[in-house]
């Protein structure tokens, strides 16, 4: 589980993209908080990424 520390930036993040016009998916959510949360490395994310 994600710590409220690591939520609160994650929001913070969020809404900064928002501001600047980009919109965050549900999988992007999931995909983000996996990465900070250490389910996920940076690279497993991006490889997912390419093949999208």
């Amino acid at each position: 589980m994600i710590s409220a520390e690591l939520d609160k930036a994650y929001q913070q993040a969020k809404h900064q993209l928002e501001i600047e016009g980009f919109t965050l998916t549900d999988e992007d959510e999931q995909n983000m908080k996996a990465v900070v949360s250490g389910e996920m490395s940076r690279e497993q994310l991006i490889e997912q990424l390419k093949r999208v």
